[in-house]
């Protein structure tokens, strides 16, 4: 069963946002997920919602697209900015330290590939390479519209992806590129969603599509994870794009991925309403796990437990 958090809102706000996806923030004691211009954190103790920062993001669509990052050591978050923008925020005191403007759409993901070097991507077709503390854009790769991103620390690579299955491996202190292939998207195999279930979850069709969404590391370093449009979830080498699994039985686009590799399962989240845990050694599904609606923020895994945003709520089950 899911175990719910509600937001913590003020008198006269009976709703609340939708959210973003969840994170684990820099302190490691809170879980965050954005909303419309808000970040807020719930504790890993009690499950309250303790603060509700506020943070200037607008956007458009009037859900959250951008996913928060944190790091630790500086106890740094980046978050949206404005409309285009992003920002980098001290996490203790709740103290924007700078912002970065210069995309042409809304940012999407952005990582800290070092203590002074911050790597954005965003649908305008370009990933960017900042200085963390002036603000100054020191690179712009031109790429395809992209809403992907996964970093590899240890590796010091960024992995992006987005439309047309387009993945860029990069060099996260340079954008220098170690690897471009497109994925070859298949044909789902699923049985189409009836108009019940359609209309339970809030979807008005689901046709597939050729879009990278979602992308983790696997625990070797040398594959990356995907989710996609076309209702698959996908395992392939970082540098070539081999394809060596994939995961089929979601009914819509596969917009999360997370993985738990003390027990080697990889977990999905899906426009269908559902999150499907996976063996990340075959293509078995382990279990199905019902959200009951389409808009589903995210996925997280943390000490062993799934979090999930969908809709106004973070949900959360272990994964024991």
């Amino acid at each position: 069963m899911w175990r719910r958090y509600p937001q913590g809102l003020d008198a006269g706000e009976p709703d609340g946002d939708p959210l973003g996806a969840p994170m684990l923030w820099p302190d490691g004691r809170h879980i965050a997920a954005n909303g419309l211009g808000r970040i807020f954190l719930w504790s890993l103790a009690t499950g309250e919602c303790t603060r509700v920062l506020k943070t200037g993001a607008i956007f458009r669509d009037g859900e959250p697209s951008f996913r928060l990052a944190g790091e630790a050591a500086l106890g740094r978050v980046l978050e949206a900015h404005k409309i285009r923008g992003l920002a980098v925020w001290d996490s203790k005191d709740w103290r924007r330290v700078q912002t970065f403007e210069g995309h042409g759409e809304e940012v999407q993901a952005a990582a800290f590939v070092s203590e002074d070097r911050v790597v954005s991507i965003s649908g305008d077709s370009s990933a960017r390479l900042w200085e963390a503390r002036t603000g100054e854009n020191l690179r712009t790769l031109e790429t395809g519209p992209l809403y992907a991103l996964a970093h590899a620390p240890a590796r010091g690579l960024v992995a992006v992806g987005g439309s047309n299955g387009a993945v860029h491996l990069l060099e996260g202190l340079t954008l220098n590129v170690r690897a471009l292939f497109h994925l070859r998207m298949a044909t789902a195999r699923h049985e189409p969603l009836g108009a019940e279930r359609k209309k339970q979850i809030g979807i008005v069709w689901n046709r597939p599509s050729n879009t990278l969404r979602a992308l983790a590391w696997h625990p070797d370093g040398e594959h990356l994870l995907c989710g996609s449009w076309d209702f698959v979830a996908r395992m392939f080498h970082s540098r070539t794009g081999r394809v060596v699994r994939q995961w089929q039985g979601h009914a819509h686009w596969v917009n999360s991925v997370a993985v738990e590799p003390a027990r080697r399962l990889l977990c999905t989240g899906s426009s269908d309403g559902t999150v499907r845990v996976w063996s990340l050694d075959s293509t078995e599904c382990l279990a199905v796990h019902d959200v009951g609606h389409a808009n589903l923020g995210g996925l997280l895994v943390h000490d062993r437990t799934l979090y999930v945003t969908c809709q106004r709520e973070l949900l959360s089950m272990p994964l024991d």
